[in-house]
């Protein structure tokens, strides 16, 4: 189980679930629109905290995030449910690796000490983490340029 502040949780969370939404749509080549941005990033938000509030193991909250986001993304998409499949994982794997690359960068270049970015007890915390959200919007336009033209290449030929 999460055991986080929920001052950690807001903070954290809903600029994640807003990156989460933008990277979606961007991946999937919605048309991106801040209101529709910012409204599907608060409803994720809302659920993700809800899943992290669960008593369930660690690592579960992940993949009912990653459920909620596909569902977000199928319903923008109007079905197009093999793109939401790949755009979801290719997101949180963008996440994982921002997460990575940022505690490289924050311990060894910053020599900020690796507690105090896994400290998730208040808002000063979750604060400190929000740079690895830039590096994930990053990595998310190397996916698509990278990725998302070629899965887009092969479902056009059939």
């Amino acid at each position: 189980m999460l055991t986080s502040s929920i001052g950690y949780m807001i903070l954290r969370t809903f600029p994640e679930s807003i990156v989460t939404i933008f990277c979606g749509m961007l991946l999937m080549g919605i048309k991106l629109d801040n209101k529709e941005i910012l409204k599907k990033g608060f409803l994720l938000g809302v659920i993700v905290i809800a899943i992290r509030s669960l008593p369930i193991n660690f690592g579960v909250h992940t993949i009912l995030s990653m459920i909620a986001l596909g569902i977000m993304l199928y319903k923008m998409s109007k079905g197009d449910l093999l793109r939401v499949v790949i755009s979801t994982c290719l997101f949180f794997i963008a996440l994982a690796m921002s997460e990575g690359i940022y505690i490289f960068i924050a311990t060894t270049l910053l020599s900020i000490p690796i507690e105090i970015l896994t400290n998730q007890d208040g808002p000063i915390s979750a604060i400190r983490t929000l740079p690895s959200l830039l590096i994930a919007i990053g990595i998310v336009f190397l996916l698509k340029k990278l990725v998302m033209e070629n899965v887009n290449q092969y479902i056009k030929r059939g």
